[in-house]
């Protein structure tokens, strides 16, 4: 993370969920470096056992000059999103940015291999999820008159022979049109709402995903998707909203 980049987010207030590790990370050292407060959220515990913590985030982003505070927070779960939303305004005053990043990724498996709770499971952490946070964040953005929600999206949301399968690939594609529908509805309030597809990254979670490493040289790693991350952060429905985007062609057909 470089310090002091180009302060672009000086004075606002950003969420990022799932910040422990991998995107989430990134995108939290990369807020933080451009004069963002971020708040890093993630679960106490991750259930695949990868390594990292929310805390760990938040103390690289501050050992290198930034602001950050850590909160624990399973997305799922109505009251501890409020509790995040609440610790977060009562803290710093505001919310200008939520990216929406925790989720679960199950592929390689088919309908008759994946039991009720494995969905149910990856339906509550990529849509009850993003639902919840933006439902918590609205109210406060509302008052402001202006914010901006950035939600993950996939190619496996959009194109149903990327290899997402039955799940995962039907869980992005109601994030997709999540998002559109939002958008449309907080327009009058100045909150732009974007659709962010990062690509193929190089992440903790993707390594332990036998398939990925057939293109593992094509794989970017997470900070790649920082500059296009911090532009739509500072768009609002004035600007640049309801948009599906790809990270690949930022400052190509978009983010100019």
């Amino acid at each position: 993370m470089v310090e002091n980049r180009g302060q672009k987010m000086a004075g606002m207030v950003a969420i990022v969920t799932g910040a422990s590790r991998g995107l989430g990370r990134a995108i939290a050292r990369e807020f933080a470096a451009e004069g963002a407060k971020v708040v890093v959220s993630a679960r106490g515990n991750s259930p695949t056992g990868l390594p990292g913590t929310a805390v760990e985030t938040a103390q690289q982003i501050q050992s290198h000059g930034g602001q950050a505070m850590a909160l624990t927070c399973d997305v799922t779960d109505e009251e501890q999103v409020a509790a995040m939303v609440d610790r977060t305004t009562e803290v710093y005053g505001r919310i200008d940015v939520l990216f929406n990043n925790a989720g679960i990724m199950v592929l390689g498996e088919t309908l008759l291999e994946i039991d009720p709770n494995q969905w149910d499971q990856s339906v509550a952490a990529n849509l009850r999820g993003p639902y919840l946070c933006c439902r918590a964040v609205l109210p406060t953005m509302i008052k402001q008159g202006r914010g901006s929600i950035i939600n993950i999206g996939s190619r496996m949301g959009s194109d149903h022979q990327q290899g997402g399968g039955v799940l995962y690939s039907a869980t992005k594609a109601a994030v997709h049109m999540f998002s559109l529908c939002l958008a449309e509805e907080v327009r009058e309030h100045n909150i732009a709402v974007n659709i962010l597809s990062p690509g193929g990254l190089r992440t903790e979670g993707s390594a332990a995903i036998p398939w990925t490493q057939r293109d593992w040289p094509q794989r970017v790693e997470p900070d790649a998707v920082g500059p296009s991350a911090v532009y739509l952060a500072l768009q609002d429905a004035s600007t640049f909203t309801g948009r599906l985007v790809l990270r690949a062609e930022f400052g190509e057909t978009w983010g100019f």
